[in-house]
Order: structure tokens, then C-alpha cells, then sequence
């Protein structure tokens, strides 16, 4: 079902103010999403708090990073986005955050592995994009696109994650998904050798799960009720 324009503005002030509590966004970090039948997208402006984004704050960008409608500058890494959205037709939100234990793994020469079940999703690998600087131009942009390719989620090095959905719902369980595998992954090595799930094994967990919105739009509205106090 395609959403209104409000409906999607929620999701997206919904999705980036819960992202906070949950360490995924901090005073930096955006959420997008393309707007439905159109080579636009909504994006916070870059000087408003991510724990008081509201839905009417959301700026239209084009897929060049030229400001559509809205009040407010674009952000800084605006490119970003941008840049999946050219490369990933099936991309139709995108976060750049700074978890912690995420980005732990674009410091190491450890690859992050599917230590938890719902991690099956990263499976074909999580790449680490060299450039830790700020993705700022279109040319950065695509850069970072080639090494996202098909994956849902790549690391920039020493700097955060890059992660996309194909609804904004699904965004924030991939995001919550990835920093708890992160977590786990780690803890394990301080226990032990860490064991993660094996070929076969994430065949039959892929086919136990099945498509990922189910349990996404679970997720989400168990945090939407969770998070109640931090939205609008």
C-alpha cells in the first residue's frame, strides 16, 4: 500500500527520533526516504535535532542533491543518500548513523559475521567503504554506492554505517539488527571463539523467516509504543 506524503513524513520523524535512544543516530546521522513514484526524497535539514525532528520539518531533495521544498539547509552528506538512490532502485529509505559497535568493525581485520538468527539478512557479507571522510560530493556518492552494491548495509571506515530498506520500517529493523549482531559478535569473543551461523545453516533460517516485512512492521510498532514519550 503506497503511503500519503504525511504518512511517510511520520515514518521518517518517527524512525530517526527513535533511532536516538537507541544509539543508532546521535547529534549527527539521517534518515531518507524516496517519495513514491518520483526521483524525490524526504530528508531532515541538517541543523534540527534528530530527537525533535518532526514530520514537517522533512525537506524534498532531488536524486542531484538540489533543494525541492522545505525550510532549511541540506545536509552536509546529502550525497549519501543520493548516491544509493541512483545505484539502488530497490532502496527506498537509507540511514547513515554512528553506532558504536558497528563501526567497531571497520576498525579491525575481523569481518562482522551472523552471530544472531535475524542476522541471516547479512550473510553475503558486510563491505567497509575506505574513505572515513564525509561523503559529500556526487562523486563520493557513487563511490560509496559500488561498495554498498547489493548488500544492505556497508561501514565507512572509523566513521558509521550505511544501511537501506525497502520500506522505512524495514530500514529500522535492519539498523536496530545490525548494532545487536555488532553487540553480539563482540561479546562472544570476550566469552569465547565466536561461532557464527554456517552456509546451511542460514538457508534454513532464511527460509524460516521469510520476507523481512512481517517482522519489521513487529518491530516497529513495538518500538513506536516503547518510544511513545519520544515522539511528537
Amino acid at each position: 500500500m503506497t503511503l500519503t506524503n504525511m504518512e511517510l513524513r511520520e515514518q521518517v520523524a518517527a524512525c530517526t527520533r527513535l533511532m536516538v535512544p537507541e544509539g543508532i543516530i546521535d547529534f549527527s546521522g539521517h534518515v531518507s526516504a524516496r517519495i513514491p513514484g518520483s526521483d524525490h526524497m524526504l530528508i531532515q535539514p541538517r541543523l534540527v535535532g534528530r530527537s525533535v525532528l518532526r514530520p514537517e520539518d522533512l525537506l524534498v531533495a532531488d536524486l542531484d542533491g538540489n533543494l525541492v521544498e522545505g525550510d532549511g539547509e541540506l545536509p552536509s552528506e546529502t550525497a549519501l543518500h543520493t548516491g544509493v538512490y541512483r545505484a539502488r532502485p530497490d532502496a527506498h529509505a537509507v540511514c547513515h548513523g554512528h553506532p558504536l559497535h558497528s563501526t567497531v568493525f571497520s576498525t579491525v581485520d575481523v569481518p562482522m559475521r551472523p552471530m544472531r538468527n535475524f542476522a541471516q539478512r547479512i550473510a553475503d557479507g558486510v563491505p567497509v567503504h575506505r574513505d572515513g571522510t564525509h561523503i559529500r560530493s556526487q562523486a563520493q556518492g557513487e563511490e560509496l554506492a559500488k561498495t554498498l552494491g547489493d548488500h544492505l548495509v556497508c561501514l565507512l571506515r572509523g566513521h558509521g554505517t550505511v544501511v537501506v530498506g525497502g520500506s522505512v520500517k524495514e530500514l529500522f529493523s535492519n539498523c536496530l539488527d545490525l548494532e545487536e549482531n555488532a553487540k553480539a559478535q563482540i561479546q562472544a569473543s570476550m566469552v569465547g571463539t565466536p561461532l557464527p551461523f554456517e552456509d546451511d545453516e542460514i538457508e534454513a533460517l532464511r527460509a524460516s523467516f521469510g520476507s523481512p516485512s512481517g517482522r519489521a512492521s513487529k518491530i516497529w510498532n513495538h518500538y513506536l509504543e516503547k518510544g511513545a514519550h519520544y515522539l511528537w
